[in-house]
C-alpha cells in the first residue's frame, strides 16, 4: 500500500511534465507579434513624416481640438527646435505675445499664448512654470492611425 501510494506523486509529475513539454515546442512566429507584420528583428526604416502645416511660420490653418478644453496642437514641425529648456525655447520666441491676447487671431497670424500661462500679461511675465510647451501641445503629422478607431473630432475650430 504505501509503495502505491509513493508512486501516485511520480506518476502526477510525469503526467503533468508532458503537457509542458508539448506546449514549449509551439512557438509563436515574429509575424504575429505586434501591430508591425514582420519580423522582430527587422530593422525598418521610419516612414518620412508630414506635418499638418510644414514648418513654423508658414502655415495658415490651425488644427481642430480634439475636445472642446483640449490644448491647441502645434501645426508646424518642431525639428531644430529640440530639445526645449528654460533658457531655450524657441516657440517662446514666438507666441509669448502679451500685446496680441484678447484679440481675434487671423488666418496666418500664430496664436498667442494665453494668459493662463503669464505671471502678469500686463509686465509681460510668463509663468516658468510653463516653458516646458510639449507637455501639453504635440505637433499633428498628417499620418494613417496604425490601429482603425471611430473617434470623430467634437470640438470647434481652434
Amino acid at each position: 500500500m504505501s509503495k502505491t501510494l509513493s508512486l501516485i506523486p511520480l506518476m502526477l509529475t510525469a503526467l503533468m511534465a508532458f503537457p509542458s513539454a508539448a506546449v514549449e515546442d509551439q512557438g509563436i512566429p515574429d509575424e504575429s507579434m505586434g501591430l508591425s507584420k514582420t519580423s522582430v528583428f527587422d530593422v525598418p526604416t521610419p516612414d518620412v513624416v508630414s506635418y499638418l502645416g510644414g514648418d513654423a511660420g508658414t502655415n495658415l490653418q490651425r488644427s481642430l481640438r480634439s475636445y472642446e478644453t483640449a490644448p491647441p496642437m502645434i501645426t508646424h514641425s518642431i525639428d531644430g527646435m529640440l530639445p526645449i529648456t528654460r533658457d531655450a525655447n524657441l516657440c517662446k520666441d514666438c507666441h509669448v505675445q502679451p500685446g496680441m491676447i484678447g484679440d481675434k487671431v487671423k488666418p496666418g497670424e500664430l496664436v498667442p499664448s494665453p494668459a493662463s500661462h503669464y505671471l502678469s500679461v500686463k509686465d509681460g511675465q510668463l509663468n516658468m512654470a510653463r516653458w516646458n510647451c510639449i507637455q501639453c501641445h504635440r505637433p499633428q503629422a498628417d499620418v494613417k492611425d496604425l490601429v482603425a478607431n471611430t473617434f470623430a473630432f467634437k470640438a470647434k475650430k481652434q
